[in-house]
């Protein structure tokens, strides 16, 4: 049918569609143009923040291996806790600062760092690291019962090993030896 109509009835039936479907398609137009330009700024603020938490990161390793001082040291650690809380490297500062707490004997607190490791980490690997670490630091302190609570929260399968062993070390160390046998 439209091989006989003329070019002003063309125009004209062009003209109607225009009318009918002009605002949307220019609403839909604009609002994938916003959505692109969202997308794309929401992945460069996010990347600049990992590269910001990252390096931040790597001035706080640098400096405790060179042996820097503490106010040095703490600007990075209070940078990581305060605009990165939910990154990954915050989470390796706290397992440096358990590290350096239970180094010190201070098990309260380095349990306090773990149990914020366990909490804010966004990774469940991570996660797992943690509570590992807080289950040994808490054989350590002596509560080889809240160790093994700790122990039955890992989850991971790639620490079942791992979780194993300890908890065979736990109750090896109780005097338990067919269920630590049963539990390596």
């Amino acid at each position: 049918m439209s091989e006989y109509l003329n070019d002003d009835d063309r125009v004209h039936a062009l003209r109607t569609w225009w009318e009918t479907n002009g605002t949307m398609l220019v609403v839909g137009l604009v609002l994938m143009i916003a959505a692109v330009i969202g997308w794309r700024w929401y992945n460069d603020h996010t990347q600049a923040r990992e590269e910001a938490a990252s390096a931040t990161y790597q001035q706080y390793v640098e400096g405790r291996q060179r042996g820097a001082k503490s106010a040095e040291l703490d600007a990075a650690l209070a940078t990581l806790d305060n605009e990165f809380g939910r990154s990954s490297y915050r989470i390796f500062t706290l397992f440096y600062r358990a590290l350096d707490a239970a180094s010190a004997e201070d098990y309260a607190k380095a349990t306090q760092y773990l149990e914020t490791a366990v909490k804010d980490a966004n990774d469940d690997r991570l996660r797992d690291v943690a509570r590992l670490r807080l289950a040994r630091l808490q054989v350590q302190s002596g509560s080889a019962d809240a160790a093994l609570a700790t122990l039955a929260t890992v989850g991971g399968a790639g620490f079942r090993s791992y979780v194993a062993e300890l908890k065979g070390d736990i109750l090896m160390g109780q005097h338990k030896p067919d269920e630590a046998r049963e539990a390596y």
